[in-house]
């Protein structure tokens, strides 16, 4: 099982919303010069909110460890990189296969390619909202992590002069 420290942000009856912390692959984030900063600057600092079953019946405010089996991982990432890339290819050929001339191969391949692509990632996205609701496939809240729950204190309409 993989496992991870969250604090829950929202309880929707028996599932938390919970906001992880984002982890650098590597010490080096704060060069200027590294991609995968560029990149986590670009796309913005904020970490996403993730479903768990919360079993444990944590409240909002506290910390506690997130578990997701390895196996679901694996799958969802095969399914997250594989079909889209068999449906690009499986369209590339469809598409070579239904040109008319020599001449129209090349552009009927290139059209069948990005045809596969979308259809791959429809497919996933149905596919994805149909498994994403077996537990299986659920985050899961193992523990609660020692310390008092935090505080969070929304503001609204920015700070005034």
């Amino acid at each position: 099982m993989i496992e991870t420290q969250a604090v829950v942000m929202k309880i929707e009856d028996s599932i938390a919303y919970v906001q992880a912390e984002r982890k650098s692959s590597c010490s080096g984030c704060s060069e200027s010069n590294c991609g995968t900063s560029v990149l986590a600057n670009f796309l913005g600092q904020k970490a996403p909110l993730y479903r768990a079953n919360n079993a444990l019946g944590a409240k909002v405010g506290e910390r506690v460890v997130v578990g997701l089996e390895e196996s679901a991982l694996f799958k969802g990432t095969l399914l997250l990189y594989l079909f889209p890339i068999l449906f690009l290819f499986a369209g590339a050929v469809a598409g070579s296969a239904l040109a008319d001339t020599a001449d129209a191969r090349e552009a009927c391949s290139v059209a069948g390619a990005v045809i596969g692509l979308v259809a791959g990632f429809l497919w996933l996205k149905v596919l994805s909202a149909r498994i994403g609701l077996e537990k299986k496939f659920q985050p899961v809240i193992l523990s609660r992590v020692g310390g008092a729950p935090l505080r969070f204190v929304a503001f609204e309409g920015g700070l005034k002069k």
